[in-house]
Parts: structure tokens; sequence; C-alpha cells
């Protein structure tokens, strides 16, 4: 487990990994760690179909797969309002109860529930759960989140300073594209996401083929990654 103090440092190391399943297993061990907890979960969000699909869950002393988890969030009060309110939330007591999944209490004595959107250019893609808080809440808490989930995004579609690599050069846009097709985005989840037409996002992807000489949008995106530029 990541053993710093500072969340900012932890996301700038995180920046450099190139595998991506490394890349989620740290980023939940810095979410574990920012915020004292000892329980998290992580949890990627189509604004589209309101569908969400478990990434992992850690302690800090295990991480595990959550892929089974699928849920239509709307179904789901605590977690659909922090995500209509693009805000981080914090429910305790019977207000918890009235507005929690059962599947999510994991012990007879949970009593609260931390949610943590990720939201990147006023899009839910993403979002931290956690009802295991070391320390007592205080209010300080969903501000430090906040900070936290517009770094995470960032993260996430962050445009490289120099993505260059013989003769190879994307924009940005067609980066951000690219990075959303690599999580397994649909183009109607992507236009969403970055606020763009469809039309315009399969002109960008034509764009990358043809600059890359690949076949299709998977192995274009093969080629970035092989190319370090996708990481």
């Amino acid at each position: 487990m990541l053993k710093v103090n500072s969340w900012e440092h932890n996301l700038e190391k995180i920046k450099l990994i190139g595998d991506q399943d490394q890349k989620m297993k740290l980023l939940i061990e810095s979410f574990l760690s920012a915020f004292s907890l000892e329980e998290a979960l992580l949890f990627r969000y189509s604004p589209i179909d309101h569908l969400a699909e478990g990434i992992l869950s850690a302690t800090p002393s295990e991480i595990k797969s959550i892929t089974f988890i699928r849920d239509d969030v709307t179904t789901i009060p605590a977690i659909f309002e922090a995500i209509l309110s693009k805000s981080s939330q914090y429910y305790e007591g019977n207000y918890f109860h009235l507005n929690i999944s059962r599947k999510y209490i994991i012990s007879e004595n949970q009593n609260s529930l931390l949610v943590v959107p990720i939201t990147f250019n006023q899009v839910v893609m993403g979002y931290f759960l956690s009802s295991k808080l070391k320390a007592p809440f205080h209010p300080h808490l969903l501000v430090k989140a906040n900070l936290f989930s517009k770094q995470v995004a960032e993260l996430f579609l962050n445009h490289p300073i120099d993505i260059e690599n013989n003769e190879l050069k994307l924009s940005k846009r067609e980066f951000e594209v690219m990075k959303c097709i690599a999580f397994g985005y649909s183009t109607k989840q992507i236009s969403s996401l970055l606020e763009i037409s469809e039309t315009t996002i399969k002109q960008y992807i034509k764009s990358v083929m043809a600059k890359t000489n690949t076949a299709n949008r998977t192995h274009a995106v093969a080629f970035l990654f092989q190319k370090g530029i996708l990481n």
C-alpha cells in the first residue's frame, strides 16, 4: 500500500504509471490513504443509461475486482443524488438506511456512506464509495473529496505535454477521445462526457486511424498504448 502523506503527490506518481490495472489499484489505494478509510469501492459510470459498473474494492490489506457489480444508480438515491449534484455527499443514520441499497451494507453496524463522484467537463464518469471512516466525519472532508475528484478526472484524461512519437502527434481532442475509448466508453458516452457530437467524435477517430495507419479504433488504441501515448 502507498505510504505517503500527500494525495496530490500520490496522483502525480500515478500519472507516470503505464499499466491501466496498476493505475487503478494505486488510485484506490490513494483514496484510502487520503481519507483515512478502512475500505473503499471504485465504479465507472455511464451518463447515458445511468449504469454503474464495479472496478475495484480495497481495504488496507487487500484489493479485489468487483466487475460483477452492475447497477442502475437511479434506484440508489444516495449515489444518484451525488451524481446529479456532481459533488461529494455523506450520509449517516436513518438517512443512510433510507437511501442505500442493501448490497452496499457490508456489516450490521454500518451506518454511513461517503460518495465521491469523478467529474470531467461537468459530466460524472465514475465514483468512489466508502462506508468506513477511521475518524469522525467533518464537513471539510467533502471539500477535500471534491478536490480529490477533480484531480482524478484530470489524471484520467490529462493531455501529455509532449505526445510526439515518430512524427505522430495527436491533438488534445483526439487524445481525449482515444483515452475514453481505451476506458471502454461508447461513442454516445464520449459525446456526453466531452460535450461534442458523435459525428465529430467519429471524425477524430478516423483522423487518429489515418495517423497511426490502423484498421479500426481498437487497433488504434492498442497502437497508442504500444507507443506510450496512452498510459
